[in-house]
């Protein structure tokens, strides 16, 4: 139908879609399997427009397929059952369209921010110490005071190199320390994003502990600590090359 007259003219077209939506449902998802979600986009492009001039036509057209897409996703409850009878009667149609009438829409899923946590890739390092490593880069850290700590302890850099959610650690050198995590990568003991890691993850605090170290002044750091190689980042570096492999 691609003109409307009367109120029936529009009851009938909705019957109509609705008709052929029952029809690709039977094919599409029950005997084919489609993806019920997947067929409702379908049908609803493949229905939006119909080859008239006239607006009244038009709106009438699109208030039956925005009817039409909201029984099929507000509605899949009532409609799924109906399409799948021997007979869909135009009484049955109309009876549909007052209950979607009288109906509250579905609420708007809420998103939280544990679900976008939950969405994201966990953080890693890609690596894989063993005991003997662990170890050495403990005993590197605790040579060089790269940790406003008096004694690092195994179990900190397990927490660290874990990513373990809430750890966090105040450096004592930020160039002495991006030259340990820039060793470790170059001995392919790391992955290259350590730097974004230790930023989305909050794990390095200042020396005065007032602010979490962004990636942009790890990168910083590096830059100037391999323009300017001192002593100390010398003999880090050296350390870590000789980590047991």
């Amino acid at each position: 139908m691609t003109h409307f007259d009367t109120e029936q003219d529009v009851a009938e077209e909705l019957f109509e879609l609705l008709s052929e939506a029952r029809e690709l449902y039977l094919q599409n998802v029950i005997a084919d399997g489609k993806r019920y979600s997947r067929y409702v986009d379908d049908f609803i492009n493949s229905h939006r427009y119909i080859n008239c001039d006239s607006a009244v036509c038009r709106n009438c057209h699109e208030m039956n397929i925005h009817i039409v897409k909201g029984l099929l996703t507000e509605c899949a409850h009532l409609i799924q059952p109906l399409f799948t009878t021997s007979h869909f009667s135009f009484e049955e149609c109309m009876e549909l369209r007052r209950q979607y009438d009288r109906s509250d829409p579905l609420p708007t899923p809420a998103v939280h921010r544990t679900d976008k946590v939950t969405d994201a890739p966990p953080l890693s390092f890609g690596c894989n110490f063993t005991q003997e490593q662990m170890t050495g880069i403990v005993s590197c850290a605790n040579t060089y005071h790269l940790f406003c700590v008096s004694m690092l302890r195994v179990e900190d850099m397990e927490a660290l190199f874990s990513c373990k959610e809430g750890f966090h650690i105040r450096v004592n050198n930020l160039r002495h320390v991006v030259i340990l995590f820039d060793a470790l990568l170059e001995n392919s003991l790391i992955q290259s994003r350590w730097q974004s890691v230790l930023d989305k993850g909050r794990f390095l605090q200042s020396k005065d502990g007032t602010r979490f170290i962004s990636a942009s002044s790890l990168s910083s750091a590096l830059s100037v600590a391999r323009s300017n190689v001192d002593s100390i980042s010398y003999s880090i570096r050296k350390s870590i090359g000789q980590l047991e492999r």
